[in-house]
């Protein structure tokens, strides 16, 4: 074989690797952007479960201080600009929400204790050609424990967790991704009653009530519920 054809060939092979690693460059990029999304989605999931979060030692929003509910609501008004896209709907009645409960002077207690995301699948990510949108096809696995109740008819725990199937388009604005709109959520019960006797009785004071939170160990609870 002639040298003209060795390098012909060798020529081929080189032109052929380019392309590989050329694409396998765009392929890091299209996954580094949906794992992005994914970020962005969990972040937008959390954030709806934190509206009206607040400590207290009463489970009432009039223990805070001036200062405090604007520190509280200014953190809330950040995150939600930072998951939700400008023309989501949520985006404004999220931050309406929560700065009624932060300023509320209602008897009745709904006191979350602490709550979020225990575990999430992916089933799938699906950019657009331009990497703009995504529609994002995901389980998620959401908790919340809780205080409800008024001192005239006393106080209750529950510790609901949920398995959410969820269809979300998530949208780039300003180079992050964000949360454009949710097209379909189902949610079933994800794990049994925590603690059936906890959970029935009814508490006359919320100091109460909030000590029998306590003594439900709910990461071993919620633990049962994750994907295997």
């Amino acid at each position: 074989m002639d040298n003209r054809r060795i390098w012909l060939r060798l020529g081929g092979v080189l032109a052929a690797a380019a392309v590989c690693t050329g694409g396998a460059a765009v392929v890091s990029d299209r996954a580094q952007e949906a794992k992005n999304a994914q970020t962005a989605f969990l972040g937008a999931m959390e954030t709806q479960m934190q509206i009206g979060c607040y400590p207290s030692e009463t489970g009432s929003p009039a223990d805070l201080t001036e200062r405090e509910r604007t520190e509280l609501q200014t953190a809330y008004v950040s995150r939600v600009e930072q998951y939700y896209a400008e023309k989501n709907p949520c985006r404004e009645r999220y931050i309406a929400l929560n700065e009624g409960i932060l300023t509320a002077a209602d008897p009745n207690v709904e006191y979350s204790e602490s709550c979020g995301a225990a575990d999430c699948r992916f089933d799938s990510v699906r950019l657009s050609a331009d990497r703009m949108t995504a529609v994002v096809q995901a389980q998620i696995i959401v908790w919340d424990k809780r205080i409800s109740g008024n001192p005239e008819q006393g106080f209750s725990v529950e510790l609901p967790v949920n398995r959410d199937t969820i269809t979300a388009i998530m949208k780039k604005e300003n180079s992050a991704w964000k949360l454009g709109s949710i097209d379909s959520q189902t949610s079933v019960l994800a794990a049994v009653p925590a603690n059936d006797e906890i959970c029935r009785e009814r508490y006359p004071t919320f100091q109460m009530a909030r000590q029998a939170a306590d003594s439900i160990d709910d990461q071993a609870y919620i633990k049962e519920a994750r994907f295997a």
